[in-house]
């Protein structure tokens, strides 16, 4: 019996892969085109979505704790004025 080896692509080539499969939208033709199993493509297309939907929330998230860190200063910055107005108009 022989036995299957996993083929090894890569990162440049998978990207390209990718790219043509967005374009055309055609996986089977551009997989037969390259010689890629069509598995494999839907693979790398699947994590590919995967991949962005993750860095989008990772995004999304830094910007929450920058707009809580911005809201937090903004409120100590009020209540040092307010101190600092008390103390003008006592002069």
């Amino acid at each position: 019996m022989g036995s299957k080896t996993a083929k090894s692509y890569s990162p440049e080539f998978r990207e390209q892969i990718i790219k043509e499969c967005m374009e055309t939208n055609k996986y089977n033709v551009v997989a037969k085109k390259h010689q890629v199993p069509v598995t494999t493509v839907y693979t790398w297309i699947k994590r590919d979505k995967n991949k962005s939907k993750t860095q989008k929330a990772k995004g999304q998230k830094a910007m929450g704790k920058e707009l809580a860190d911005a809201k937090l200063e903004i409120k100590v910055l009020k209540e040092l004025l307010k101190k600092t107005h008390q103390l003008w108009l006592k002069d």
